[in-house]
């Protein structure tokens, strides 16, 4: 399934609690949400979670076999809407090991969009229990899963995990809390999940 650096500490911590919860080590993350003031920045009150999540893989020779998202074309991440200058190949700042990642802003800076690739299956995340509202679906020949997180984080996100040759990618969407105008995070992160099908490893 981060997104951060677009103000203050707290803003970031808001982004960087909601993707630890998707890919890191279990551990109980306390999510502190506060809108930055000035320029494109909003205001927004205190929000509070505690999640926790699946570990990482740690094999070096497992992530080789991940397909990494930074390699889709800037020209389609600037054609779906996004601004290929925000890319950023790391979740919150964090390198996981075992993942692939890769994160963008979008152009009216009302989210951040990610794709985190890793060796785990559809199967690995229908069966977490921070996450929620399964819905069985396709994206392009690839059976995949529409979810969403628990907690401080449902209203503002959504995710599909997709099954590919070597596990699974999941495409996050997370509207920003200070955000004037966000989409509906779901439809969103469809439409963008598809225009990046295409480049998604086949069987």
């Amino acid at each position: 399934m981060n997104e951060h650096r677009f103000c203050g500490r707290d803003e970031g911590m808001a982004v960087r609690g909601s993707v630890v919860r998707m890919v890191g080590v279990l551990v109980a993350v306390g999510l502190a949400v506060a809108g930055c003031g000035g320029g494109e920045q909003g205001t927004a009150g205190p929000q509070t979670s505690s999640v926790s999540v699946a570990a990482s893989p740690t094999s070096v020779d497992a992530e080789a076999k991940v397909w990494d998202p930074c390699s889709v074309p800037e020209s389609a991440v600037s054609g779906a809407g996004l601004n290929v200058s925000t890319r950023k190949n790391e979740v919150a700042g964090v390198d996981f090991t075992g993942w692939k990642t890769c994160s963008w802003q979008d152009s009216a800076k009302q989210y951040t969009f990610s794709i985190l690739s890793s060796e785990h299956t559809l199967a690995e995340s229908r069966a977490r229990t921070d996450f929620t509202d399964f819905t069985e679906t396709t994206v392009g020949s690839h059976p995949a899963l529409q979810l969403r997180t628990t907690g401080a984080t449902y209203d503002l996100g959504c995710t599909l995990a997709v099954e590919v040759p070597n596990g699974s990618v999941l495409f996050r969407l997370l509207n920003r809390v200070s955000a004037s105008s966000p989409p509906s995070p779901c439809p969103e992160v469809r439409r963008l999940t598809d225009s990046f099908a295409q480049y998604l490893p086949e069987s």
